[in-house]
């Protein structure tokens, strides 16, 4: 898999954060909103405008040229590779060697002439640590990032437009496993020559102590699956759940729930369990 080109321009700044934090921090906490937004408009002319909430920090930046439309679809425009790569290189630049250089980053841009949506990205700096030190592939970094368009009325033109709140690793690891189970599921219908199976967006949460996943496989025809298929898509979804909490060390949590809406199978398994799976 090749990784766009603005996320492996990103990498390049990662060492740089990290070897200026050798001799001490750059940045306290407090300032590292005002730090990024300095260095973009200073280093790169971008309009961005940032704050911190806890130990997420959240960065707007409004561009032209970023998004383009065609037929009927949006995505990312060609000429977004050295902006987003700039930006995200003075993120990385900043909190990695900031005093507290841990919890996430939340990058919302925004092109004024693509009004009602913008681009969602976020990243836990753990991450962004472990693929510097090679703990991590950039492959798997990449299928850590959380990256959406999401619809915005009226159009996104500053932070005090969004309800930001400080991200949990719970809230996190939720928005990720989604969209790794639906990825997951559908190269699974493809490698089984499921043709006739459709896999939409999977939805997660935590709460109250379990994770849970509604798995949107469906036939394409209507009807409903057979008993085999919908116990491989469980199958598939844990053993994929079970890696990635236990790559997190992540154990906060006392069960996972498998909810399959048109047949009604409801699957419970409480943490200790998952061994098995990975």
């Amino acid at each position: 898999m090749r990784l766009p080109r603005w996320i492996r321009v990103a990498f390049g700044s990662i060492g740089l954060s990290l070897l200026v934090g050798c001799g001490g921090p750059s940045y306290r906490m407090e300032q590292t909103p005002e730090a990024i937004q300095q260095i973009c408009t200073k280093d790169y002319r971008l309009q961005v405008s940032a704050k911190r909430i806890g130990q997420t920090v959240a960065v707007h930046l409004q561009h032209g040229g970023v998004l383009e439309q065609q037929d009927g679809q949006i995505r990312l425009a060609a000429s977004a590779n050295e902006v987003l790569g700039n930006a995200i290189e003075a993120i990385h630049r900043v909190l990695l060697s900031s005093d507290n250089p841990n919890g996430f980053y939340l990058l919302l841009v925004s092109d004024p002439s693509i009004p009602g949506i913008y681009l969602m990205m976020v990243r836990y700096l753990d991450d962004v640590k472990r693929v510097h030190t090679s703990s991590i592939t950039p492959t798997e970094f990449f299928s850590r990032t959380i990256l959406q368009l999401q619809p915005a009325n009226p159009s996104l033109t500053s932070l005090n437009q969004i309800a930001l709140h400080d991200i949990t690793l719970e809230q996190f690891l939720s928005w990720q496993l989604s969209k790794r189970l639906q990825d997951r599921l559908t190269e699974h219908t493809q490698r089984e020559g499921l043709s006739q199976v459709s896999v939409g967006p999977c939805v997660g949460e935590f709460k109250n102590g379990e994770f849970a996943f509604t798995l949107n496989v469906v036939p394409e025809t209507g009807g409903t699956l057979p008993p085999e298929v919908v116990d491989q898509v469980f199958q598939e979804a844990t053993t994929l759940i079970a890696k990635v909490l236990s790559d997190y060390r992540f154990n906060q949590f006392q069960a996972i729930r498998l909810i399959h809406p048109t047949t009604g199978r409801n699957l419970l398994l409480p943490k200790q369990q998952l061994d098995i799976f990975r």
